[in-house]
């Protein structure tokens, strides 16, 4: 019986120092956005102004990503690592020493995009590091470890209040001590980062439910990320209970992952989006209505974070099915624009509604954009009843919402050329697939 390849040490320890930096970078930035948040509650921030702050965070991080292109070319893989990581870091400290609203606005520019920055170049020497025959598993733990990243410290609010100086600065220490593993370890593999060409409305017509379920998944998931400190924050939770509350959103994330993509893979795509928009809708009603804390708004939450985070994965593997392994880079930089767009429009949306509703207002705004999603869903269900691939069908992956290189991890196997053909020749579609159509033929409508 054959074994899956197995990477050898040298392999091994890049990809651990890696996950390493990646594990401590996640935690100083998850743990810094949930402290800002309620540390400008405290400072009397508007819910819009919070809103506002919260948006340029994920500005920055758009940026970033088409920025590092540029830099790395210039000044190398390292010294781009460390100037912006160290940049990171030093805006996490500059929050406490310059308490504005403005200010703040910039140093969460400023975050977003070192952030980012950096990601991309882990993601880039992971990439290279990583055989080709694992890299669907890596892919599955890069995204696992930077989950888990974004939840497990955020208990540390109950320890560390917002209100002082002490949070902070953990948040610049966990930031700076990503510098270590890289730096320190001997990581295998020389990083070579090609331009990214960005093709937005070529790939909604390949796979319209695909891409609007990446763009709603950037509403949802940038103004839950950003928000939901302040939605637990009004509800009258102590610090201790809001940082075991936001732990409990990435806890339903992390256990949903494998579920909705078994379903994803056995009962078709479509019917895991419907599912996770529909499910996800029901819980953002239940976290609406939460009156107080108890344990009908932890189960909420659980189910929140199980089928609604995951929901940027199943769009994606959506997507996927309908591209050739030439089209993936292309369309990576396209759905990380809309899922960009999508995170820096809901802070800002749903802080407005909060404005003017409550604090509650939160969520019942995430459901009425769950419910519209979901709506789509059905009706573009019934107008291509048939799921068609158009590339090659892959089991599901999770894939972390980082930069646009992470999803290069992805890799497709190329598709064999029928026996006996000549060299050049197209390859057979797969068993059970339409026939192409001839020559001069008008491409049939999107499934996806």
């Amino acid at each position: 019986m054959s074994t899956a390849p197995q990477p050898d040490s040298g392999t091994r320890t890049t990809i651990i120092t890696i996950f390493t930096s990646v594990f401590l970078l996640g935690s100083g930035s998850a743990l810094q956005s949930s402290a800002i948040v309620l540390r400008a509650a405290i400072e009397g921030y508007s819910d819009v102004a919070i809103g506002i702050i919260s948006s340029s965070y994920f500005l920055g991080m758009l940026v970033g990503s088409f920025l590092a292109i540029l830099v790395i070319k210039h000044v190398g893989y390292v010294r781009t690592f460390a100037a912006f990581a160290s940049l990171a870091s030093a805006s996490a400290l500059a929050h406490i020493l310059i308490i504005d609203p403005v200010a703040w606005t910039l140093l969460r520019l400023s975050h977003g995009l070192s952030f980012s920055v950096v990601l991309v170049v882990v993601e880039s020497w992971l990439n290279v590091a990583s055989p080709r025959e694992i890299r669907g598993r890596v892919l599955s733990a890069y995204s696992l470890v930077y989950l888990a990243s974004m939840g497990v410290v955020q208990p540390l609010l109950g320890v560390f209040s917002p209100s002082s100086f002490e949070i902070f600065g953990i948040t610049s220490i966990l930031v700076s001590l990503c510098l270590l593993p890289i730096t320190l370890v001997n990581v295998q593999g020389t990083v070579t980062i090609t331009d990214v060409r960005i093709r937005v409305m070529g790939v909604m017509r390949k796979s319209p439910m695909g891409t609007l379920g990446v763009f709603t998944s950037g509403l949802v998931a940038g103004a839950h990320l950003s928000l939901a400190p302040r939605f637990a924050q009004d509800l009258g939770m102590t610090e201790a209970s809001i940082g075991l509350f936001l732990l409990v959103f990435s806890l339903g994330t992390i256990t949903m992952q494998w579920p909705l993509g078994l379903i994803s893979d056995r009962s078709g795509r479509r019917t895991a989006l419907l599912l996770s928009s529909g499910v996800g809708l029901l819980a953002a009603l239940g976290l609406g209505f939460s009156a107080r804390p108890g344990p009908w708004m932890t189960v909420t939450a659980f189910l929140f974070g199980g089928f609604v985070m995951p929901l940027y994965s199943l769009s994606l593997a959506t997507v996927n099915d309908q591209l050739l392994p030439q089209d993936m880079v292309q369309s990576a930089g396209a759905l990380y624009v809309f899922y960009g767009v999508g995170s820096m429009t809901g802070p800002l949306a749903a802080s407005a509604v909060m404005a003017h509703f409550g604090a509650s207002a939160l969520y019942w705004a995430l459901a009425f954009i769950l419910g519209c999603y979901a709506a789509f869903g059905v009706a573009w269900i019934h107008r291509v009843p048939g799921f068609l691939v158009r590339g090659q069908t892959e089991s599901y992956r999770p894939y972390p919402r980082t930069s646009i290189f992470a999803l290069q991890l992805f890799t497709r196997r190329p598709v064999q050329s029928r026996r006996g053909a000549p060299p050049g020749a197209p390859p057979s579609p797969p068993p059970g697939a339409p026939p192409s159509p001839p020559p001069g033929a008008p491409p049939s409508p999107s499934s996806g």
